[in-house]
């Protein structure tokens, strides 16, 4: 079982990373909106085991826009997604 989940949405859009919607231990997730011109959205995670003192990070593509046809562009501008809550 985790002790510790915390997770950040973050969406790629023409400006840039956006934080979204995001989980802190403790405190409970915390809702935003998707930004109306997002191309693609990742998730970035942390998640520690009660019986380890290691964290697991991650970060992972969750949703990309079918009428997008610059993520590739706005990635290489951008670079991926950020790995931080």
């Amino acid at each position: 079982m985790a002790i510790r989940k915390e997770w950040t949405e973050w969406h790629l859009t023409p400006r840039g990373w956006e934080r979204g919607a995001s989980r802190v231990h403790g405190q409970g997730n915390t809702w935003v909106e998707e930004p109306t011109d997002r191309v693609l959205s990742a998730v970035y995670q942390e998640l520690q085991a009660d019986d380890s003192p290691e964290v697991k990070k991650w970060a992972e593509e969750t949703w990309r826009s079918k009428k997008a046809e610059n993520a590739e562009d706005l990635l290489k501008q951008y670079g991926p997604a950020p790995e931080k809550l």
